[in-house]
């Protein structure tokens, strides 16, 4: 397994660990870890930019807009406690950053 992969791998692992030990009602947190699962997985991404080549002229702006999409659709399953915690959303921010870090390494590679 090349290194990036790995690096990418064990930033997936990270965040959800960091799920699994935040204060989170159990819905929010499920939604979480299947954003996590999704596109913080290299090896999906990958595949999935592979579908989307078949449909889209431009496979990595769609996913990347899919991704905004679902983390925003993420948001609605967060209560009012989820969402007073700054640190939650800052956590947000930065699964964001590292999924399009990921992207952007994908497509250059």
């Amino acid at each position: 397994m090349s290194d990036w992969i790995t690096y990418y791998e064990d930033n997936k692992q990270s965040a959800l660990l960091r799920i699994k030990n935040m204060a989170l009602t159990a819905r929010y947190r499920k939604e979480l870890n299947c954003w996590v699962n999704k596109y913080l997985d290299p090896f999906t991404v990958a595949k999935t930019i592979s579908i989307e080549r078949r449909e889209s002229p431009d496979p990595y702006s769609r996913i990347r807009l899919e991704a905004e999409k679902d983390l925003e659709f993420t948001l609605l399953n967060a209560s009012r406690k989820d969402r007073s915690n700054s640190e939650i959303i800052f956590f947000e921010t930065n699964l964001l950053l590292l999924f399009n870090l990921m992207l952007k390494h994908i497509r250059t590679a």
